[in-house]
């Protein structure tokens, strides 16, 4: 695993799941981290306890990241990683299975949702990418629900692919600026926002440590404009093409 020494990171999502993960993994490994978070009773000790610096951040509010990019430029001055990975599915996890069917949606869970898997990505990218250090690297939290159908959830599956499409489109342009950008794409991880119902005997789930060292990965690759897809801890990730794309993996 390479080493991150000196290197200034940021993370959204931080909390919990792969998100804190990613603050312990890189924190570990030298970087100075801050880990953004919309829940106030627990952010800040979560994100302290990983190694990180915790900031509250509402990424769905566009007054909330100008705040948010007014402390990390007086903190960092420049972020080398950017790893926007906050997401939620339409459903809290205790819910039945019929309350993710798009027949059930509810208007107010799918503005919170869409807030959280796309404008969270959107208004980071805008507010952070002014701050990036040339040379410097993003790394989206897909799903592998982005890449194939996902009838458990079809509202969810239909943020991720956005992403998806996001930085699949944005390879050239970020380039131009030095910058790279990828997708991971995950399967089922064991985090809190797996529904309760989807938690049976059959059911493998990946520990948020795994996906966390991917992410680390991508933050180094050359490649950008990429969806990376991640199905089990044995096996690493690799690339889903696009149309026209040739399949190759790391």
């Amino acid at each position: 695993m390479s080493d991150f020494s000196g290197k200034n990171i940021v993370v959204t999502g931080a909390a919990s799941g792969v998100g804190a993960a990613v603050v312990r993994r890189s924190s570990e490994r030298g970087a100075q981290v801050i880990g953004l978070d919309i829940n106030k009773a627990t952010d800040g000790s979560v994100v302290n306890a990983e190694g990180g610096q915790c900031h509250h951040c509402d990424v769905s509010d566009v007054a909330s990241w100008q705040e948010t990019a007014r402390m990390l430029a007086d903190r960092f001055g420049l972020i080398d990683h950017l790893h926007l990975n906050a997401g939620i599915q339409i459903a809290s996890p205790e819910a039945p299975l019929a309350d993710y069917q798009f027949r059930a949606m509810d208007l107010a869970r799918y503005k919170k949702m869409t807030g959280v898997n796309i404008d969270g990505v959107v208004y980071g990218l805008h507010h952070l990418l002014p701050l990036m250090r040339p040379g410097g690297s993003i790394v989206v939290t897909g799903s592998l629900a982005g890449i194939t159908p996902y009838d458990v959830d079809p509202l969810y599956a239909m943020t991720k692919h956005a992403v998806t499409g996001l930085v699949r489109s944005l390879k050239r342009e970020l380039g131009e600026r030095q910058l790279r950008i990828n997708a991971l794409c995950p399967a089922g991880i064991d985090t809190g926002i797996i529904p309760q119902a989807q938690r049976t005997q059959e059911a493998v789930f990946m520990t948020a440590d795994n996906v966390a060292d991917e992410v680390l990965m991508l933050f180094n690759v050359q490649d950008s404009g990429a969806t990376w897809a991640k199905v089990s801890e044995r096996k690493p990730a690799w690339i889903v093409p696009a149309p026209g794309q040739k399949k190759r993996s790391r």
